[in-house]
């Protein structure tokens, strides 16, 4: 009987494993690369070790250029399309729900963190990128020209792949 539930509590822990990494690994595997252009800070957290925060210019939205549904509040979901423009990807529109998008476009889901007048400010859930420790600080010096690679998956959930410094990926030995 002892057995039986080992064998069961593993397969439980498996199950919930799975299901925590699940949709990361669909959006890496089924999602689109995508390039975005950073605007970076660099920080420490003293349980998860050294990471380089990431702002992007998308995190910033002026809704007086880009199409929009209805305002936005703090805390809600927000749908943005974005085409390449060039090098990089840029935001077409946001919205309160997610539209079909093209094979030239992708969906991104965020969350409000700001909003005021026309200015909305989001939150992508990409905005922190784990390095080993001791490397946070060398990489955040050379931030001037960075950019990062993201997976955006069929639900619009993203996922940051790459960092890239002067469009060179950054790697640790």
């Amino acid at each position: 009987m002892n057995s039986k539930r080992f064998l069961l509590l593993m397969v439980y822990s498996l199950i919930i494993i799975t299901l925590i990494f699940m949709p990361k690994m669909v959006t890496l595997s089924l999602g689109k690369d995508i390039l975005l252009k950073t605007e970076p800070v660099d920080p420490r957290d003293v349980f998860r070790g050294d990471y380089v925060t990431l702002r992007y210019e998308i995190s910033t939205i002026d809704l007086d250029k880009t199409s929009y549904d209805d305002d936005f509040l703090i805390g809600e979901p927000i749908y943005a399309t974005l085409s390449e423009k060039e090098k990089y990807w840029s935001i077409d529109s946001v919205s309160h729900t997610k539209h079909d998008v093209n094979d030239e476009e992708v969906c991104m889901k965020g969350t409000v963190t700001g909003s005021y007048d026309d200015t909305v400010t989001v939150s992508w859930g990409i905005e922190s990128y784990f390095v080993p420790e001791g490397k946070g600080i060398p990489i955040q010096r050379q931030m001037e020209n960075t950019s990062v690679v993201v997976s955006v998956g069929p639900g619009c959930s993203s996922v940051l792949k790459q960092l890239l410094i002067d469009d060179e990926p950054v790697t640790f030995e």
